[in-house]
């Protein structure tokens, strides 16, 4: 893939990241390529490339930016466990080196299409790599009736309900005891928080369907919020609706072939060791 433009985004609040995020906006100049430091997405539209410099959850952010404008994504972690990322800090000058040569793979990962219906017949449409969680804005059970293509399914009652992308399902459905969903599987998983019930388990449904899911509020007075990959918070009164569906914006990201995904489970997430 050749590219020219190039924006090199950090976290205007981790200011530490800015000094390597200008040395790499140097490499690239020295390397014939224009290249801009930015702490907000508004040259995106007229970029090439997006490098990240951050840790997952800027990785994220850069991610629902990004996806809709089919800009292509290189991480560089200066976080804690950079599991989107396609090399450390330290090895960027390689990294570039191998991305300028075409020697990194550039992959695919699925998100979801985010729709909130409102009983005012407002909507809000969001975009999410990981998952979306829905709970109760207060710390008690909440009931969430579930429909998939039309079809009712059994109503979860519990702590919440996240659905997740596979990418999704190494963050939040992991901790609350989903499987692990290799980044090529299609599929939204659906995994219940602490369920009141033991038969009510983890599933992951088809990619092309459409999930539904409601809280049941009883009063004006109760409420649950919608959370976007841990980021972003919509606050849904009685009366919501939310609609989950496979996006057709996918993320893409250049990762090292010695970063592939079996490889970072066992490095980053420690993944069967004893």
């Amino acid at each position: 893939m050749q590219f020219k433009r190039v924006l090199v985004f950090y976290n205007e609040q981790k200011t530490q990241n800015k000094p390597l995020a200008e040395r790499v906006a140097a490499w690239l100049t020295a390397h014939g390529k224009t290249a801009h430091v930015a702490t907000s997405f508004e040259k995106l539209p007229q970029t090439d490339l997006l490098i990240c410099m951050g840790g997952d959850g800027v990785m994220l952010r850069c991610a629902r930016e990004a996806a809709a404008l089919d800009v292509p994504i290189l991480g560089v972690n200066c976080g804690t466990l950079g599991f989107l990322a396609a090399c450390e800090k330290n090895d960027f000058e390689t990294t570039l080196t191998d991305l300028t040569n075409g020697k990194l793979n550039l992959q695919t990962r699925n998100m979801l299409d985010v729709c909130v219906r409102f009983t005012n017949e407002e909507t809000q449409e969001l975009l999410a790599l990981n998952d979306c969680v829905l709970r109760a804005d207060k710390s008690r059970a909440l009931t969430v009736q579930a429909h998939f293509n039309g079809r009712e399914l059994p109503p979860y009652f519990g702590d919440g309900v996240p659905v997740s992308t596979p990418t999704g399902s190494t963050a939040y459905a992991l901790a609350a005891g989903g499987p692990i969903v290799a980044p090529g599987v299609e599929g939204l998983l659906v995994t219940p928080i602490c369920p009141h019930t033991l038969t009510q388990r983890p599933i992951l449904l088809p990619a092309d369907g459409k999930l539904e899911l409601i809280p049941v509020l009883k009063t004006p007075l109760d409420g649950a919020d919608l959370t976007i990959d841990g980021q972003e918070i919509v606050s849904l009164p009685p009366g919501s609706h939310v609609h989950i569906a496979q996006s057709s914006h996918p993320a893409r990201f250049f990762i090292s072939p010695n970063r592939d995904f079996l490889t970072l489970l066992k490095r980053k997430l420690n993944w069967g060791c004893r």
